[in-house]
Parts: C-alpha cells; sequence; structure tokens
C-alpha cells in the first residue's frame, strides 16, 4: 500500500516536473519557427519585432501602464494588439522593450495561446519580464523571443574564432541589442563553450545552471552562503566590483573532491544593484 502511493507521488512529482520545462524538441520547435518568421519576413536585415507585427497586421501601442505588466497581448474584434509598458520596459528600442515585443508575438505565433487567445480561454496576457518565469507559456514565449531576436545562425556566426569573455558577452548583447542577461542564457542555450551560471541575492545562492561538460561540479546548495573567496562573494561581503573578470580556483565555488584544484576559471559579475543580485559567469581559462 505504501509502496503505490509512494510510487503515485513520484510520478505525480515528475509529471509536474515535465509540465514546467521545455523539453528539447519543443525548444526546436520554438526555435525552427522563430528561424522561419525571420527568412520570410526579415531576411539579412536587423530585426525589429515591429516590421512582424506590421506584416502580420497585429497593432499595437507604448504606454505608462505603471507597474501592471511589462507586455501585454489582448484579442478583441478579431484583432490582437500588443501593449508595451514603457514604464517598465524603457524606450521601445531599449533590450527590454525589444524582448517584451518579441515575448508578445511568441504568444500570436505560438498555435496553442493564440487559439487559447482567439477562442476566449485567457481575456489577455499580460507577462512580466522575469530571468526565469515559471508558467509554461511564458516560459515558451520568453524562449521565442530570444530565438527571434537572437537566431542561432546569426548568433554563432559573431562567435567564430572569439573565445568566451566579458567583453565578447557584451559585444553580442550591442550587436543584437538584447540585455546581458537574455545574451549570457542565449550562449548556454546554444552550448558554445562549457560554462557556469549562478544568480545570488541577499548573499545567498538563488539558482544556478551548469553545461554538462563543464569541468567541474558539486557547487553550494540553493540557499546556502555565497563563497568568501568567490568574485561575486567580494560584492555581498566586501562592497567590492569588478568591471573585467576575475581568475579564480575550482575550490572558490565547487566541492567535488576530484577536481583538479590548480585549474584556474575565470568569473566575471553582472551586478543587479536594485534586486542585491549577481549573476556570475564560470569558464575555464584556457
Amino acid at each position: 500500500m505504501f509502496g503505490r502511493k509512494w510510487r503515485k507521488t513520484v510520478k505525480m512529482q515528475k509529471k509536474r516536473v515535465m509540465e514546467n520545462e521545455l523539453c528539447d524538441y519543443r525548444k526546436e520547435e520554438l526555435s525552427d519557427l522563430a528561424e522561419s518568421i525571420i527568412e520570410n519576413y526579415i531576411g539579412d536585415d536587423f530585426i525589429e519585432p515591429e516590421i512582424i507585427a506590421n506584416v502580420n497586421r497585429v497593432t499595437f501601442s507604448y504606454g505608462n501602464y505603471r507597474d501592471a505588466f511589462d507586455g501585454l497581448i489582448q484579442h478583441k474584434f478579431g484583432r490582437f494588439h500588443i501593449f508595451i509598458n514603457s514604464n517598465r520596459s524603457g524606450i521601445k528600442t531599449s533590450p527590454r522593450a525589444r524582448f517584451t515585443f518579441g515575448h508578445e508575438l511568441g504568444h500570436f505565433y505560438i498555435d496553442e495561446h493564440r487559439n487559447a487567445l482567439r477562442k476566449g480561454k485567457v481575456l489577455s496576457h499580460p507577462s512580466f519580464n522575469l530571468l526565469l518565469p515559471k508558467n509554461i507559456a511564458e516560459k515558451e514565449a520568453d524562449y521565442f523571443s530570444s530565438c527571434l531576436l537572437m537566431p542561432s545562425k546569426r548568433f554563432r556566426k559573431q562567435c567564430i574564432k572569439r573565445p568566451l569573455s566579458g567583453k565578447l558577452i557584451d559585444s553580442l548583447s550591442n550587436h543584437f541589442q538584447t540585455s546581458i542577461s537574455a545574451t549570457i542564457f542565449r550562449y548556454f542555450e546554444l552550448r558554445l563553450f562549457p560554462m557556469f551560471i549562478v544568480c545570488c541575492k541577499d548573499s545567498k545562492v538563488k539558482w544556478y545552471f551548469r553545461s554538462e561538460d563543464f569541468l567541474f561540479n558539486y557547487p553550494p546548495k540553493y540557499g546556502a552562503p555565497v563563497p568568501n573567496s568567490s568574485v561575486a562573494g567580494e560584492f555581498f561581503y566586501n562592497q567590492r566590483e569588478y568591471s573585467a573578470e576575475e581568475i579564480i580556483y575550482p575550490d572558490d565555488w565547487f566541492s567535488d573532491f576530484k577536481m583538479d584544484k590548480r585549474q584556474p576559471l575565470f568569473e566575471k559579475c553582472y551586478y543587479l544593484k536594485s534586486t542585491n543580485s549577481v549573476i556570475s559567469l564560470l569558464w575555464v581559462k584556457e
């Protein structure tokens, strides 16, 4: 009896995880969708979400909607309209506004999202620009926006013969007019170089992502204190910031007893002072 209940509980937990995660095949579908849109409407030109909206007769407007949302797509009288909240996203050419626009276009282009709006299953689709949204529909729209603004072929081309560095991330961000965080996640998703991304908030580890081929494992658990000897730790404990990547060693972040502690790593920090957070990017110094 107990065994059946336990197996049922585990099965339900796995189902909830699967329902809230983007599988590789789904990511491929969203990427292919974004690439086909670029091919049909943009070509080799700079990617402007407004152009894509116009050719699909999706109207849009920018305005001050306080903190109600970052973006919202609405279906009324057989037409779709996108609202971009300039109060939260800034001017329409800002990386945040562009990503929000791409996100709302995702809700329009992804069949399940568009049909739900059209049939009235959801009256509107307010969205907030979060680093890690929990809702699966928001995750899909975020991933679509990333693929739309930073197409894999164009992104890879910009990285040819350019080693991972803070300057490369800044260059990619400027080239595609996307935020640093969105650019880092896109670089990670395309598996261009083994890396480790960790977000820390209020001197605690909040979350992290590790490439499968990254050499080191066993970082601090979620909620654990940020290591004192890390570059992120310098920010929280000594109020020191670094503009360039700094050299650290594996045991500054990891506790794998099999690792080579002499292998130097780079740690590049991006500071989000408004939320007392730091995103650290780590990779092996070659």
